[in-house]
């Protein structure tokens, strides 16, 4: 898997809060939920640290599960049940958990406000690739059949509590199967999603052909058209914007 990416701070007011990690088989893409200025978090660290402290303690629980011991689970006996195993999740649910212990003596973990994150995550297993979608990041599953497939996750973000995993949209798919996946916060998709200057086929062309800066380019390029929101009403004229293309096709 070779994975390139590109992120931009969406405002020089606040810092980007967007993470992107790598490591062999393994890529992470948070964005931290960028509340009002001023809002109080009940948190000491911040919406930043808080992704960045999520992001590489969940790349590194990822990397522990491509060892010898990962692969397709053993049978259980005849006539006994095991749930179904859900890519990454429990992974996320003890990154969770262990950002919580960090900064749980410091902060109060109960406001409301308490920072939080959209998560992705990919992993290569094999010749298996396990994904995980939480919140309203985005995935496209770009297929050698040229298929185009959008995930994006429902309305529950990763914060203190490690229960938020079990609401991840996960998956795994034939390695033989992907040309590509990509990996969007929701300040990446917004030619697609927003603007609709082109489909998800299209954005995903555009990285592939042009790399994930061009389509940050383009997006402020879109943005600056239309610098107060009229045509496109938007909480955030500039936000930040990330993403991760990981090919699996021959260099």
């Amino acid at each position: 898997m070779r994975v390139t990416w590109a992120t931009d701070q969406g405002s020089p007011e606040r810092l980007n809060e967007d993470f992107v990690a790598a490591a062999p088989g393994a890529v992470v893409v948070l964005d931290g939920c960028g509340l009002p200025l001023g809002t109080d978090l009940g948190c000491v660290h911040g919406t930043a640290w808080y992704a960045r402290s999520l992001g590489t303690r969940l790349l590194t629980r990822m990397l522990d599960g491509l060892g010898p011991q990962a692969g397709p689970p053993v049978a259980p006996p005849e006539g006994v049940h095991r749930p179904a195993r859900r890519p990454l999740v429990a992974r996320l649910a003890g990154a969770i958990a262990d950002v919580a212990a960090a900064h749980r003596a410091s902060c109060d973990l109960t406001v409301p406000t308490t920072p939080a994150a959209t998560v992705l995550a990919v992993r290569v297993r094999g010749d298996l690739v396990d994904y995980l979608v939480l919140a309203d990041s985005t995935i496209l599953l770009e297929r050698v059949t040229g298929e185009v497939e959008e995930i994006t996750g429902g309305p529950y973000y990763a914060a203190a509590d490690p229960g938020a995993a079990d609401a991840a949209i996960t998956g795994t798919v034939p390695l033989g199967e992907l040309r590509r996946v990509l990996m969007l916060t929701d300040g990446a998709t917004r030619l697609a999603d927003m603007f609709g200057a082109t489909g998800w086929d299209g954005l995903a062309r555009l990285a592939a052909e042009q790399g994930p800066g061009a389509v940050v380019e383009r997006t402020r390029e879109a943005e600056r058209t239309d610098p107060r929101g009229r045509r496109w009403p938007r909480r955030k004229i500039h936000d930040d914007a990330t993403l991760a293309v990981c090919a699996f096709d021959s260099p």
